[in-house]
Order: structure tokens, then C-alpha cells, then sequence
């Protein structure tokens, strides 16, 4: 048999082939990333696989997801699996890698815009680069998170008069269970919130662009835009001429909107497309093609 692994911050997926790459089986167990569940959780998550799958009957093993660059997950993975008969290969590859894969065969990108944003490629060389996703704080462009952080900060600009944008300042509110601007101010600082309560907001851009809204729909447009550089940037470290770039995550997969506007601005830099398959899949592929 051959495995891949999609470990992520929610789930674990894991999909088994046959050693002449049919697919068998996909199964889901808990969240994996090493650095939101520590090593125990995923000493728990790798037992519990074990005890639903024959390791030992695993010749190659791809593990992809978030967390795989922490320096000590290797001799984990090889500690825990080997506990219970693993003897196969293992290759560890970042999240971006399973998921351009799965996107598509042969050269080109990916474009991920969820709760945060990041691109990726690999082009005829077989070189690959990646740009932006460089965390909330200072990146994450065009993301969930920053169209979120926009619409709450034309709500309190509304609120002291900077701003006209009425119509998202009520969805803001509405949306928190808000009354003004106090409320805004005590989701955003101190309720203990983190970074998906801000990106769960980028609906409310959505809705009100969707309704005609024109501060929504320049929040939506500067997204675009942002997003449009980072396959530009990328493009150009590749010295692709318009990749192909699958689009993924939330925001682009859906026909919202922002995935208009966004697809309508790339298609100067880029071919957008639609993914092939999953970054599971990938991960499995990665497993059959690796030597």
C-alpha cells in the first residue's frame, strides 16, 4: 500500500492506495498541526490512525500539512508509526506542495485566499517559490482576515464620520451583536478573540457588495488587486509567461463576489483555474511518485 497524509489544524485525512495507485480508502481523524496540539496531540492522532490502519502494510508514506516544518515531527512520525510496524519510506511536504499537486499535473500555481492568503508554483525547471502568507499581523493579503479587518475598520470610521460606508457598519454590528462602536472595540481587543473571529467578518464584505454596496465593493476590489501582485510576484520569480494558477480556499472556490472580481483581475497575469483534485489526493500522488 501506498499513503498520503493531509494534516491540518481541524482534521487528519488520510487516503490509502493500492501499490498500482488506486485509490482504496480516505479516512478523517482529529486535528495534526504539532503547533496548535503540541506533540502529545499528535502522538494521540497517529495511535488512533494506527489502530483503523495496517501500518505495517505501508510502503510509502507522504505526510503534507501545516506544522510539518517543525524540526522534531520526522522522528515523531517515525518514533510513533515505527511503534506500531511502519517500516516504509517517509517524505514530509508542506501543505502548499500537497495542494499544488492535487491542483494540477505539471507546471504552474496555486492561490490560496481562506483565512489567510498565499501563493505557490513550480514551474517546467522544477523549481518552486512561494510568496506572501507571511502570517496576520504583516501579510496575508486579499485574505479572509483582511477583508474582515476592512469592513471593521469602515464600521468605526463610519461611526466617527470619516467615513459614508452605513450599510457594512450595520452588517459588522449585526454579525457581532453589536450596538456601536464600544461593542466593535470589545470583539476586536478584548474578548479573547482570535485571528478566524476577524475573518469570520469578510461575509459581511460579501453581502453588502453583493447588494450593490460601494464601500464593500472597494474593499473587495483592493483585495483583488493585492491578490492579483502575489501571482504577479510569483509568476515572475518562475519566469512563467500567464501560469496556470488553481484558485483554493474559501474565498475563491465559491462563486462569491470577491472569486469574480479576483478572477477578473488575474486573467491579466495568469490563467485561473479550477483544481483537479485535492491536496489529499496530492499527498497520495506525492507518495506513488516518490523514489
Amino acid at each position: 500500500m501506498i499513503a498520503g497524509i493531509d494534516g491540518g489544524g481541524t482534521s487528519t485525512r488520510l487516503e490509502l492506495r493500492d501499490d498500482a495507485n488506486r485509490p482504496v480508502q480516505r479516512l478523517t481523524f482529529g486535528p495534526f498541526n504539532i503547533s496548535a496540539v503540541g506533540e502529545a496531540g499528535v502522538r494521540s492522532v497517529l495511535r488512533e490512525l494506527c489502530q483503523a490502519v495496517d501500518v505495517r502494510a505501508i510502503s510509502r508514506l507522504c505526510v503534507g500539512g501545516a506544522g510539518v516544518s517543525f524540526a522534531g515531527l520526522r522522528e515523531l512520525l517515525l518514533d510513533e508509526l515505527g511503534a506500531h510496524g511502519f517500516a516504509g519510506g517517509l517524505t514530509l511536504c508542506s501543505d502548499f506542495e500537497i495542494a499544488l499537486r492535487g491542483a494540477m499535473d505539471g507546471p504552474g500555481g496555486i492561490l490560496i485566499a481562506g483565512t489567510g492568503s498565499v501563493a505557490f508554483g513550480r514551474n517546467a525547471a522544477g523549481e518552486s517559490a512561494r510568496v506572501g502568507g507571511w502570517g496576520h499581523l504583516i501579510d496575508d493579503v486579499g485574505s479572509g482576515y483582511a477583508l474582515g479587518r476592512d469592513a471593521l475598520a469602515a464600521a468605526v470610521q463610519t461611526g466617527d464620520g470619516r467615513m459614508q460606508a452605513h450599510a457594512l457598519r450595520a452588517a459588522v454590528l449585526e454579525k457581532i451583536g453589536g450596538q456601536g462602536t464600544p461593542d466593535i472595540l470589545n470583539y476586536v481587543y478584548y474578548s479573547g478573540r482570535d485571528k478566524s473571529a476577524v475573518a469570520a467578518l469578510a461575509s459581511c464584505v460579501l453581502a453588502c457588495a453583493a447588494e450593490g454596496d460601494e464601500a464593500s465593493r472597494e474593499i473587495l476590489a483592493r483585495g483583488a488587486k493585492a491578490l492579483t501582485c502575489i501571482v504577479r510576484a510569483l509568476a515572475q520569480r518562475l519566469c512563467m509567461e500567464r501560469p496556470r494558477v488553481a484558485l483554493l480556499g474559501g474565498l475563491l472556490q465559491n462563486d462569491t463576489p470577491y472569486a469574480q472580481v479576483v478572477r477578473g483581475q488575474l486573467a491579466a497575469v495568469c490563467e485561473p483555474a479550477a483544481p483537479e483534485h485535492d491536496a489529499l489526493w496530492g499527498a497520495a500522488q506525492l507518495a506513488y511518485e516518490w523514489k
